[in-house]
């Protein structure tokens, strides 16, 4: 199983796109998932016909929750194939906004919306890959859903509390993997839910955690309960944000850690 980053932040490589959005690719079993599709179509195609990726070999798309940076490729990828199944948590569709009223959700006709299966606990896409909802995980002071508002039908913006939230996650080798989008419910409560789900070590985290504004307190308390699950490697980016990305690894030096770049192969063996 291979877990391949399509579409991120940075980029190591000068024949790749990189862009505010997210996007990994895994491949399993002869199947491709996508899982998110960037903020548009162009480094998302671009990126995956340099790696030789054909959109129609892809088999599923699951977005980890409807910011426009996330979903932003989906349109493009329902043009280029009918057979690809897409999952979304529920409440995947709702009007956003973030802390500058700014309109960030998804942004989709209702027949483009009317193609999405919702994923409600687990949902198996392979034998060993998984989406899952994160619905089920605590809200805590780790959480990242302040300066998030939803657009009520009243007018009215109540706080986003990222119930269609999803992740995935990798089994393999009497392990898991786990792999989220922004983790706006929080990285360590989603492993933490994964582990109730599931009840197996946990090998990778990887993925954004949305630590870009944390506190150096809001930091030793995460490291602090990453480490109490004593994943194998952490690689983490798009949202967690390098200044964040570097003062974690401080904290965790017994803990292999990297930062995403277009291009990445994470392979769970």
């Amino acid at each position: 199983m291979k877990i391949k980053i399509i579409v991120d932040n940075y980029a190591a490589q000068s024949n790749v796109f990189a862009e505010h959005g997210f996007s990994a690719l895994i491949c399993d079993g002869g199947k491709n998932i996508l899982f998110d599709t960037a903020s548009g179509s162009l480094a998302l195609l671009h990126n995956l016909e340099c790696f030789k990726v054909a959109t129609e070999e892809i088999s599923d798309v699951v977005l980890s929750h409807g910011h426009n940076d996330h979903s932003g490729g989906v349109a493009t990828m329902m043009n280029h194939s009918r057979e690809c199944r897409f999952w979304a948590g529920d409440g995947f569709d709702v009007a956003r906004t973030g802390r500058r009223g700014v309109d960030i959700g998804l942004k989709l006709t209702a027949e483009q919306k009317s193609r999405f299966n919702i994923v409600d606990g687990i949902v198996g896409l392979t034998e060993n890959v998984f989406a899952v909802s994160a619905k089920g995980c605590e809200l805590t002071e780790l959480s990242h859903t302040e300066d998030f508002y939803v657009l009520a039908e009243d007018g009215t913006k109540p706080n986003d509390c990222f119930n269609d939230e999803v992740y995935i996650i990798c089994v393999h080798g009497g392990k898991m993997s786990v792999v989220t989008g922004c983790a706006h419910r929080g990285v360590s409560n989603i492993v933490r839910h994964a582990q109730q789900q599931f009840r197996l070590p946990v090998d990778t985290i990887i993925g954004g955690f949305h630590t870009l504004h944390d506190s150096r307190e809001k930091l030793e308390k995460l490291a602090s309960e990453l480490k109490s699950v004593s994943p194998r490697q952490i690689i983490c980016g798009h949202c967690t944000g390098a200044e964040a990305y570097a003062e974690l690894k401080t904290m965790m030096p017994e803990i292999e850690m990297m930062h995403t770049q277009v291009g990445l192969n994470v392979f769970c063996e």
